[in-house]
C-alpha cells in the first residue's frame, strides 16, 4: 500500500523546495534528477478507471516499470494506495503482467474482461494520455526515529494530443514509519514555502484531460460506516474523515464558481462543527484549528446568505412587470455582492491558512489526536454501539429544552431551537449505520421537515439585512427595497404561529434513539 501526502507548488515554489531547509536539514541521499515519461492505458470505455484504477508504464532511460495502482483514499493530501508494479522491456504494456496484475486486484473485472491466464487472451488496451515530469527525489530521515521519507518534486505537464497541463507538485511519500509524521512534516514544509493540498492524482487530472471533463459537481455527504464494536474514538476519526471527504470533495467546485459546491462544502464544514460539539465533553480541539474552522464557516456562510437571497427569496416576490427594471438593478447589485463574498470564499479555499488547517485535521485524525493527556479517555474507549445512544439523547434533551424556553417576542430562541434540531439531526445521521429502529426514523423525518420550515424563517431574516446592506449599493431603489423588507417581514410573521405550534407539538417531548 502506497502512503504519500502530494502538496502542488506554484512556479516559485518550485524553485525553492528542494533547497527548503526543512526538506535538506535530515536528507541522508543527494537530490537525484530523471526525466519521467510516464504512459497510462486503457480499454477504449476507460473500464480500469471506472473501477478506480489506472495502468502506467513509467520510462526512465532504458528502464521501463508497469504498475497498475487504485483503490484507497485521500484524505487532506494523504493517498492511500494499492501498487502493483513489474519491470517491463518496452514501454507498451505487457499483457500477462496486466493479466496478473488485474486478477490479483479486480478478480471479478478481469473474469468479467476474459483476461484468463496463460491462454494468449490479450484485453485491448490504448493509450490515454502522458505525463511528461523531470523528477528530483532524494531521501530524508525523520528525527527521533520516526522513519524514512523520499521526497519527489514533479516539473512536466500531463499532454493529450494538442492539449496540456502543467505539473507542480511535491510528494512526501512514507518508506518507513507512522504515515502520521507525514503532516508534521507537510506542515513544516509549508510553513517554510507555501503550497497547496493536492487531493487529485495525476490519472484523475489526465483522465478528465481525455474525458474532456464538464465544471465539476457539486458533492453530498457520503453514509457514515461505523463498525458496532468500533470505539468511540475511532468512530468520532470515521465522522471527521467523511466531513472532510465531502469539503475536500468540493474544492475543485468552488475554485470554479460553482454555487451548489460552496453550499455542500459549507455543509460538509457544519456537519464537522455539529460533530464536535457533540463530542466537547470528551474531547476538544486545539483552539487555532477551532480558530479557522469557525474562520472558514464565517467566509462560507456569507457567501451562502447571498447565493440563497438570489436563487431563492428574490424570484418568489410578488413584483408587478412595472417594478421589474428596478428590480433587475437590485438584482445586479446583490450579484455583484454575491460574487465579492464567493471572491472571497475562493481566496480562502486557496490560502495558505486553509492549507494550514487541512493539513492539521488531518493530522489530528492520523494521530489520534482526541488521545489528549489530561484527559480521561474512558469515554473514547467505550464502544460507538454503547456511546451513540447517549449523545443522540444529549443532543435531543438540548433541543427538548430549547423547545420548552421557545419565547416567539425573542427571534433568537427560534434560531437556537433551529441549530439544536439541526445538530440532534447530524447525530442521527453520524450514527445511522448502527440503526435506529422506525421510531428513530420517524424522528429523524421529523427533524428534516422542521428544519426546512424553520430555516425558510431565518432565511428572510437573513435576507433583510442583506436587503440594509443593498441600501448602499442602490439608494436610488429605496423604494423597492422598502417593499422587499415589507414582504419578507410579513412572511416571518406569518409563519411564526405555525413554527411554533410544531415546536410545541413536536420538540417537547422525549425522543429515543
Amino acid at each position: 500500500m502506497e502512503c504519500e501526502i502530494k502538496l502542488a507548488v506554484n512556479a516559485t515554489g518550485a524553485t525553492q523546495i528542494t533547497k527548503s531547509p526543512v526538506l535538506r536539514e535530515h536528507a541522508v541521499s543527494k537530490p537525484e534528477e530523471r526525466d519521467h515519461v510516464d504512459q497510462y492505458f486503457d480499454t477504449p470505455d476507460f473500464t480500469l478507471w471506472k473501477h478506480g484504477f489506472a495502468l502506467r508504464v513509467r520510462t526512465d532511460g532504458n528502464h521501463h516499470v508497469q504498475t497498475l495502482k487504485g483503490g484507497g483514499s485521500a484524505l487532506a493530501g494523504l493517498h492511500r494506495r494499492t501498487e502493483l508494479e513489474a519491470d517491463v522491456p518496452t514501454d507498451q504494456p505487457d499483457p500477462e503482467l496486466f493479466a496478473r496484475q488485474l486478477h490479483q486486484v479486480l478478480p471479478d473485472l478481469a473474469h468479467k474482461l476474459g483476461a484468463k491466464l496463460g491462454d494468449g487472451h490479450h484485453i485491448q488496451l490504448e493509450p490515454v494520455f502522458v505525463n511528461r515530469t523531470k523528477r528530483t527525489s532524494w531521501l530524508i530521515a525523520l528525527p527521533d526515529g520516526g522513519g524514512q521519507v523520499e521526497c519527489a518534486l514533479d516539473i512536466g505537464e500531463l499532454q493529450r494530443g494538442d492539449h496540456a497541463v502543467p505539473v507542480r507538485e511535491l510528494e512526501l511519500e512514507m518508506k518507513s514509519g507512522d504515515p502520521a509524521m507525514l503532516y508534521d512534516l507537510a506542515r513544516q514544509v509549508h510553513e517554510a514555502t507555501p503550497v497547496r493540498i493536492e487531493n487529485i492524482s495525476k490519472a484523475e487530472r489526465g483522465y478528465a484531460m481525455a474525458a474532456e471533463a464538464a465544471k465539476p459537481q457539486a458533492v453530498k455527504a457520503a453514509p457514515v460506516k461505523l463498525g458496532r464494536k468500533a470505539s468511540m474514538g475511532e468512530a468520532l476519526a470515521e465522522i471527521v474523515r467523511n466531513c472532510l471527504q465531502q469539503m475536500q470533495a468540493n474544492e475543485r467546485g468552488v475554485l470554479t464558481g460553482g454555487v451548489e459546491s460552496l453550499h455542500q462544502m459549507r455543509v460538509g464544514l457544519r456537519r464537522l462543527r455539529a460533530a464536535l460539539a457533540m463530542v466537547r465533553d470528551m474531547v476538544q480541539l486545539p483552539e487555532p484549528m477551532a480558530a479557522d474552522i469557525e474562520w472558514l464557516a464565517a467566509e462560507l456562510g456569507d457567501a451562502r446568505n447571498w447565493d440563497v437571497f438570489i436563487d431563492t427569496l428574490l424570484p418568489a416576490l410578488p413584483l408587478a412587470d412595472e417594478h421589474q427594471p428596478a428590480m433587475e438593478r437590485v438584482r445586479v447589485a446583490a450579484r455583484e455582492e454575491a460574487e465579492r463574498h464567493r471572491s472571497r470564499v475562493r481566496g480562502a479555499v486557496n490560502s495558505p491558512r486553509y492549507t494550514t488547517l487541512m493539513l492539521a485535521l488531518g493530522g489530528w485524525i492520523a494521530g489520534r489526536g482526541w488521545q489528549q493527556p489530561g484527559l480521561p479517555s474512558e469515554p473514547l474507549d467505550q464502544r460507538v454501539a454503547k456511546a451513540a445512544p447517549q449523545l443522540v439523547q444529549h443532543a435531543a434533551a438540548r433541543v427538548r429544552k430549547r423547545a420548552r424556553q421557545l419565547d416567539l417576542s425573542r427571534p433568537e430562541c427560534l434560531h437556537k431551537v433551529r441549530i439544536a434540531a439541526k445538530k440532534e439531526r447530524y447525530a442521527r445521521e453520524f450514527f445511522a449505520t448502527l440503526g435506529h429502529g422506525k421510531r428513530g426514523a420517524r424522528r429523524h423525518e421529523l427533524l428534516s421537515g422542521m428544519q426546512d420550515e424553520l430555516g425558510e424563517i431565518n432565511d428572510a431574516a437573513v435576507a433583510r439585512e442583506l436587503v440594509a446592506e443593498l441600501r448602499e449599493r442602490v439608494p436610488q431603489e429605496s423604494a423597492l427595497l422598502g417593499f422587499i423588507e415589507g414582504v419578507l417581514a410579513e412572511r416571518a410573521v406569518q409563519a411564526l404561529p405555525r413554527a411554533r405550534k410544531h415546536v410545541q407539538r413536536n420538540l417537547r417531548e422525549r425522543a429515543g434513539f
